[in-house]
C-alpha cells in the first residue's frame, strides 16, 4: 500500500473523529488509556535527572510530544522544565485548542497541527521524543518509529505508553472502528531500529489488553564501538 495514501487516510480520520471526542477525551480516557499517569510521573523524574547531568548543556533540550491530544503531559512538564522547549504535534485542530487552553501561557511550548514525519523537524534536533496512546493510532508503525529515530539527537530518548496486544477479537474490531490499532509487532520494530530498548509489559482493564511501558535509546556511535570493544 502507498505510504502517503495510509498517512493520508490515517489523518483524515484523526481530524473527523476528534472533533466531537475532544469534548469528552478528558472526561473520559482515563478508563482506557492505562498508564498514562504513571508515565507522566516517570517522565519528570527522566527529566530531573537529566537536568542534573547537564546543568550547563550548551544548548536548550528539545521535547517532541507526538498525539499531544489536550496537552496532558504537556501541561504538567513545560511549567517544570522552563529552560526546555516542548513541541506539541496533533492532527486534530479540536484537540490542540483543547491543548491550548491549558498551555497558552507558557512560553516554552509551542502546538503544530501537523500529522508528524520525517520532514517535521530537522533531522538529529531532538532530545526526548514523548508518544502516550499515538503510536496505536498510526497503521504505519515502522515508518513513524524511522522518522522518530531520524529527528533524535545521539543519546536521545523516546518514552512509550500504549497498547501491545489483546486476546479479545471484538475488542481489537472495536478499536479498530475507532481508529486504534494495536500492534503486537511494536516491541521487534523498535527493537530493529533503536540501539536499546527497555520495556514492561502490563495488564490493562482486567486483562482485556496488555499495554507496554517503553524506554528507547539512540546510543551514540562510540558508546555502541566501546561497547564492543567490552564485549
Amino acid at each position: 500500500m502507498n505510504k502517503t495514501l495510509v498517512i493520508s487516510k490515517t489523518e483524515r480520520h484523526l481530524k473527523r473523529y476528534y472533533r466531537w471526542n475532544s469534548h469528552l477525551y478528558d472526561t473520559t480516557r482515563w478508563a482506557i488509556l492505562w498508564g498514562r499517569k504513571w508515565l507522566g510521573d516517570y517522565l519528570r523524574s527522566e527529566l530531573e535527572e537529566l537536568s542534573k547531568k547537564n546543568p550547563t548543556a550548551p544548548s536548550t533540550p528539545c521535547i517532541v510530544e507526538i498525539g499531544c491530544g489536550t496537552g496532558f503531559h504537556l501541561s504538567a512538564l513545560a511549567p517544570v522544565f522552563k529552560n526546555s522547549v516542548f513541541y506539541g504535534f496533533d492532527a486534530s485542530t479540536h484537540m490542540l485548542n483543547k491543548a491550548y487552553k491549558k498551555i497558552h501561557k507558557l512560553k516554552n511550548v509551542q502546538l503544530r497541527e501537523e500529522y508528524f514525519s520525517s520532514n517535521s523537524l530537522q533531522d538529529s534536533s531532538v532530545d526526548c521524543f514523548i508518544c502516550s496512546y499515538s503510536m496505536s493510532m498510526n497503521e504505519n508503525i515502522p515508518t513513524l518509529i524511522e522518522s522518530i529515530h531520524q529527528n533524535m539527537k545521539d543519546s536521545g530518548v523516546l518514552y512509550i505508553v500504549d497498547f501491545l496486544s489483546t486476546s479479545s477479537d471484538w475488542f481489537y474490531r472495536w478499536m479498530m472502528l475507532h481508529g486504534v490499532y494495536i500492534h503486537s509487532e511494536i516491541i521487534v520494530e523498535l527493537q530493529n531500529t533503536f540501539e536499546s530498548v527497555e520495556y514492561e509489559s502490563k495488564r490493562g482493564f482486567f486483562g482485556l489488553f496488555r499495554y507496554g511501558v517503553v524506554k528507547a535509546i539512540k546510543q551514540k556511535k562510540s558508546d555502541l564501538h566501546r561497547l564492543v570493544l567490552v564485549l
